[in-house]
C-alpha cells in the first residue's frame, strides 16, 4: 500500500469507514469537520464542491447546516457508492482527480477537501487547480491530519504505531492495514511539506485570510482562506462587510499578550460564575462549615479556572495566547493534581463515596479540556460545569437531596443559557473573517448587521449575569453566617 494509491487504501472499507474513522479517531474526526464546515459559512443558493469527498460525511454536514447545493467528487469508486445513497445530499457527483478537477473556471462559490493533499504527487498544483473552480469571495476549506508537538508526540506515534492497527485489526484485516499506514504517511507528508510551507501553497494560490487551527492536541488540521475579489452578495443584495481584525477573542480578554494572556486563561467572569455554584451548594445545608466550603473553591478553582481552561487552550488555541504549550500542560496538569488532592483530602472527612465526585471532577476537566463528545458539548458543559459543583459541594457540607437536585437542574439550566448566550459571540469573535447583510423594520428604517449589533447583546446580558449569580449565590450562603 503507498501514498500515490488512494484508491486501493480505501478499497473494501468504504461500508464502515463513517463509524470506524470516528472510533479509531477517538471521536475527534467528526468533531475536524465539524470545524471544517462552519468556515465555509455558505448560503442555501450557494454550490460547493467537496473534493475527496468519501462517503459524504461532509457533503452531509454542508446540506444539513446551510441547505447548500452539495457536488461531490472523490476517486474512489467505493467510497462513492456509499455517497451515493445519501439521498438529497449531492445535486451531482462526479468520479475524478482534485489534480484535474473536470469544471470550467469559477464554478463554485465555495469548496471544500478532507484528507486530500497526502495523497497527490504535488500539493502546491492541486491547491492551485481547486482555486481555479472557485468565484472569487469564496471559501475554500480543509481537515488534514495533523502531527501533535513537545509530549504529545510520543503518545501520538505510539497509538498510530501500535493503537491504531491493533484497534483496526479488530474490525478487518483491511482495517488493520489502513491503521499501519496511517502514521507514516502523515509523517513522510510533514517531512516533505510542513504546515508552514502548505500555508505558503495556499497564498500562493492566491488565497487571502490563511486560518490555520490544531486540534486535539495537534492531531487534527483545519485550514480555510478567502479567494479575493468580488465580494459574495447577501440574498438583500448588500455585499460583505469585514469583521474588524482586532476583534479580541473574548469580551474579559485585555489588548496584549505578557500577563495579560494569564488573565484571559483564567476566564474571570465564568469561572467567578461557576465558583458560584459552590456557595450555591454550600448554602443548601443546615450548617455549611467554612474550611469546607473553603476548600471546595480552592478545588473547583484551580481545576476549572486553571486546569479546563489550560487544557482548552491547547486545542487551536481559541484565546490566540502566546503561554507555550508546556506551560500550558504544567499549570493545568499541577492545577489538577492539587484539586485533586484537595478532594482526597475531603474523602478522608466525608466517607469513601466522595471518591465518586473526585474522579469524576478531574474526568469532566480532562474530558471537556480535550473535547471529547459527549462530555464537550452543550449538555456536557451544563452538567459538568452547572449541576456538578452544586452536588460535590452539598454532599461534602451535608445538604438534602431533594433542594440539592432543584437545585442542580437550575444552575445546569443557567449553564445551558450562558453557552447558547456565548455560543454565537465567541465564534464571530474568533473565527469569523466576514459578514454582511441588514436588517429592514417595518417603517422603513434600516440597521447594518456586523460584529457590534450580533455579539453586544447577549455579551452585555453575560457580563451582568456572572456577577448577579455570583451575588446571589454569596448572599443566600452568607445568611447561615451572618
Amino acid at each position: 500500500m503507498s501514498s500515490d494509491d488512494p484508491r486501493g487504501i480505501f478499497t473494501g472499507i468504504a461500508a464502515t469507514y463513517d463509524r470506524v474513522a470516528s472510533v479509531l479517531s477517538l471521536g475527534q474526526d467528526p468533531r475536524w469537520r465539524r470545524a471544517l464546515v462552519d468556515a465555509i459559512d455558505a448560503r442555501p443558493a450557494d454550490r460547493v464542491l467537496d473534493v475527496a469527498t468519501g462517503t459524504g460525511m461532509v457533503a452531509k454536514a454542508l446540506h444539513d447546516r446551510y441547505g447548500c447545493i452539495v457536488v461531490g467528487l472523490d476517486q474512489s469508486a467505493d467510497m462513492l457508492a456509499v455517497a451515493r445513497t445519501r439521498e438529497a445530499v449531492y445535486d451531482a457527483i462526479v468520479e475524478g482527480r482534485a489534480e484535474r478537477l473536470p469544471f470550467p473556471d469559477a464554478t463554485f462559490d465555495h469548496l471544500s477537501f478532507t484528507y486530500l493533499l497526502r495523497y497527490v504527487d504535488d500539493p502546491a498544483a492541486t491547491i492551485r487547480e481547486m482555486v481555479r473552480v472557485v468565484k472569487p469571495g469564496g471559501r475554500i476549506a480543509m481537515v488534514e491530519f495533523g502531527l501533535p508537538r513537545g509530549i504529545w508526540r510520543p503518545l501520538w506515534w505510539l497509538y498510530t504505531r501500535i493503537g491504531l492497527r491493533a484497534a483496526g485489526r479488530l474490525v478487518s484485516t483491511r482495517w488493520s492495514a489502513v491503521g499501519a499506514f496511517l502514521g507514516p504517511s502523515i509523517e513522510r507528508f510533514y517531512a516533505r511539506h510542513p504546515l508552514a510551507a502548505v500555508e505558503g501553497y495556499w497564498r500562493e494560490a492566491g488565497l487571502g485570510d490563511v486560518h490555520t487551527r490544531r486540534m486535539s492536541v495537534g492531531g487534527g488540521v483545519v485550514m480555510w482562506a478567502t479567494k479575493p475579489g468580488a465580494s459574495i452578495a447577501t440574498a438583500s443584495g448588500t455585499g460583505a462587510s469585514t469583521t474588524p481584525a482586532s476583534l479580541a477573542p473574548a469580551f474579559y480578554a485585555p489588548r496584549g499578550h505578557g500577563w495579560r494572556d494569564y488573565w484571559t486563561l483564567l476566564h474571570p467572569p465564568y469561572t467567578i460564575w461557576h465558583l458560584s455554584y459552590v456557595l450555591l451548594g454550600a448554602a443548601l445545608a443546615p450548617a455549611p462549615d467554612p474550611k469546607v466550603v473553603a476548600g471546595a473553591l480552592v478545588a473547583f478553582g484551580l481545576a476549572v479556572g486553571i486546569g479546563s481552561h489550560a487544557f482548552d487552550e491547547l486545542q487551536g488555541r481559541p484565546l490566540r495566547t502566546r503561554i507555550p504549550s508546556p506551560v500550558l500542560v504544567a499549570i493545568g496538569g499541577l492545577a489538577l493534581l492539587v484539586s485533586v488532592s484537595i478532594g482526597l483530602v475531603g474523602a478522608t472527612m466525608f466517607g469513601p463515596v466522595f471518591l465518586l465526585f473526585v474522579i469524576g471532577g478531574a474526568s469532566i476537566v480532562l474530558l471537556y479540556g480535550f473535547e471529547v463528545p459527549p462530555v464537550h458539548s452543550d449538555v456536557g458543559f451544563a452538567l459538568g460545569w452547572g449541576a456538578f459543583p452544586v452536588l460535590a459541594t452539598a454532599a461534602a457540607t451535608g445538604a438534602h437531596p431533594v433542594p440539592t437536585g432543584l437545585a442542580a437542574v437550575g444552575a445546569a439550566l443557567l449553564s445551558l443559557a450562558q453557552r447558547r448566550l456565548s455560543t454565537r459571540a465567541r465564534k464571530i469573535r474568533r473565527r469569523a473573517v466576514s459578514m454582511s447583510g441588514e436588517i429592514v423594520y417595518a417603517d422603513g428604517s434600516r440597521e447594518t448587521i456586523d460584529a457590534g449589533s450580533l455579539i453586544g447583546a447577549p455579551e452585555a446580558a453575560l457580563a451582568i449575569l456572572w456577577f448577579a449569580i455570583f451575588a446571589m449565590s454569596l448572599a443566600v450562603l452568607l445568611a447561615h453566617w451572618l
